[in-house]
């Protein structure tokens, strides 16, 4: 039909490769700390033909519509390649988590039945790749940089595949629907198994479109990689900076250890316009030591949880242009951005700093796919205390769970997406998140029992001047034997030899109600996972085994 073809974010590649041919769309930055390559640039017209003889090994490889194409890969080249590639052929991408244990990448794969998994020869250093390549439904294995260092056998070397194709296979010509298929990515599983969310063509080409419009990408903009890209498939920027011809720079290994230092000096040195990272990274790179200069005008976005009101005010200084995005796997990634008022600039750099903690408004591709609700699904009042469920809906809402009906039909439910998340509505229309559902701590008072929100006790402790991070988890009646709930505060501290628990104890009582208070402190770097959500499974066992030790 020639008023509607189906969308599909290969068709950026196309357009871009074809607009662009000889603008720089990937970038390779060396530091001290990574000089495996030398600085070298991959052109758009590059990447296009590169990705579509990607297309052509899967196909040649029996490859076919709806296959999965498991990716366990660092941040690289290959990485983006495989993002245009594989879904141009009508397969499905499943970017793994390559610090995942091998058990955990084993069973991953087995559940998503990989029909072929492209992995980073470097990894065989952290993961035992062996038993990943045993499995009966992987039909092979494409090894990125095994010509160069030939570690096993029976497998195939990328390079040396791409080389044997012509790329005159078109990225924009195979997908029927754009409701099909285009991703699977697996939760964090902090509580349990990780389930598949199954993210489509339309949701990813929109959610691209709307990333670059909110967080500000054109085609003058240089992109640094430190965002894992297999969260979410890069909360969907790979695709974004194809679109609008943006150049993605890319570390040889994007975990940069002590080397934030040498990383704020590549910000001057590489002219970096936009980063990405969860807040404890950001943290991380404001506290580093180093000329702060390329920071002025900068655009960095966090998300996953919230920042705290110290660390944007502190990031305001330096002259950062700071965005602040809430999402989920469920959601393609951001899906709630705190877009700021020009009102706000007038107020106390504290205050201005609080109100841009929140996680805002519906991006411009969610719409008006956003609620919070109570147990009726009736909309809670625009009060800033009411508490309520989030749920969405709209066309960057994943399509379900794979091969996973049950979860699916729990949280997939009456034409909504219900997150889980617990949040405030304010009078001016802003989505505070207070905590997981799972996570509400219920405590008993003077006058009954109140549920209490985990976050706001850890935003409190984090304006402590000698806290770097805290963790909140309350440990019910039950699990103590006893007839109160326990609340327990894990803190990093920034020097944990002056820091006391009855430093916080007394900074709390200032700021908290009564019952609101921890009455526990335990010093400790916290346990998280890849995405840098705190592990308050692995917190509770911890505080009971200690509980049991008379803490």
């Amino acid at each position: 039909m020639h008023s509607y073809i189906p969308l599909s974010p290969t068709t950026f590649l196309e357009r871009s490769g074809q607009a662009f041919p000889n603008r720089s769309a990937i970038g390779f930055a060396t530091a001290p700390w990574a000089i495996a390559y030398p600085d070298k640039i991959v052109t758009y017209a590059e990447l296009l033909h590169r990705s579509r003889c990607l297309a052509q090994v899967l196909k040649r490889l029996q490859v076919g519509y709806g296959d999965r194409v498991a990716l366990l890969t660092q941040n690289n080249q290959q990485t983006i390649e495989a993002h245009f590639g594989i879904p141009a052929i009508g397969a499905v991408i499943v970017a793994l988590n390559p610090w995942l244990a091998a058990q955990d990448l084993l069973s991953l794969l087995n559940y998503c039945e990989a029909k072929v998994l492209i992995v980073d020869a470097s990894l065989s250093e952290k993961i035992l790749l062996n038993p990943l390549f045993a499995l009966s439904h992987l039909q092979q294995v494409i090894v990125i940089d095994h010509a160069a260092n030939p570690i096993y056998s029976g497998v195939l070397d990328y390079e040396t595949c791409l080389a044997g194709e012509n790329g005159d296979f078109r990225l924009d010509q195979t997908v029927v629907s754009e409701l099909d298929p285009l991703a699977i990515n697996f939760t964090s599983g902090t509580t349990g198994r990780p389930k598949g969310v199954i993210c489509n063509h339309r949701g990813a080409y929109l959610n691209a479109l709307g990333q670059a419009l909110m967080i500000g990408l054109n085609r003058a903009s240089k992109y640094l990689w430190l965002l894992p890209m297999f969260h979410v498939n890069g909360w969907g920027h790979i695709w974004a900076n194809v679109a609008v011809g943006a150049t993605q720079v890319v570390l040889p290994d994007h975990q940069i250890g002590d080397g934030y230092a040498d990383l704020i000096q590549a910000l001057s040195q590489y002219q970096i316009t936009h980063l990405c990272g969860a807040p404890r990274l950001v943290r991380s790179l404001a506290n580093a030591p180093g000329d702060k200069r390329g920071f002025r005008g900068l655009t960095i976005t966090t998300g996953g949880a919230a920042p705290a009101p110290t660390l944007i005010q502190q990031l305001d200084e330096m002259g950062v242009n700071f965005i602040h995005q809430y999402g989920l796997n469920e959601t393609f990634g951001p899906y709630v951005v705190c877009e700021e008022q020009e009102e706000w600039q007038a107020l106390p750099p504290s205050s201005r700093a609080k109100k841009r903690a929140r996680q805002g408004v519906a991006t411009i591709h969610a719409g008006t796919g956003l609620r919070v609700v109570d147990a009726d699904r009736r909309d809670v009042p625009w009060d800033g205390r009411t508490l309520g469920e989030v749920i969405v809906a709209g066309n960057t809402v994943a399509c379900g769970y794979y091969n996973n009906p049950e979860a699916t039909e729990k949280a997939f439910r009456d034409g909504w997406f219900h997150t889980g998340d617990m949040a405030i509505m304010h009078p001016d229309g802003y989505l505070e998140i207070r905590d997981r559902l799972k996570d509400l701590i219920y405590v008993e008072t003077d006058y009954g029992w109140e549920n209490i929100s985990s976050i706001e006790i850890e935003n409190v402790l984090c304006r402590h001047e000698q806290v770097r991070e805290a963790a909140v988890i309350g440990i019910s009646p039950e699990e103590l034997g006893k007839n109160r709930t326990l609340l327990v505060a894990f803190v990093e501290a920034r020097d944990s030899q002056t820091l006391t628990g009855e430093d916080l104890r007394h900074f709390c009582g200032s700021q908290l109600a009564s019952y609101k208070q921890p009455q526990v402190f335990l010093f400790t770097d916290l346990p998280k996972t890849a995405t840098g959500k705190v592990r308050k499974d692995l917190l509770i066992g911890e505080a009971l085994k200690l509980y049991e030790l008379k803490i």
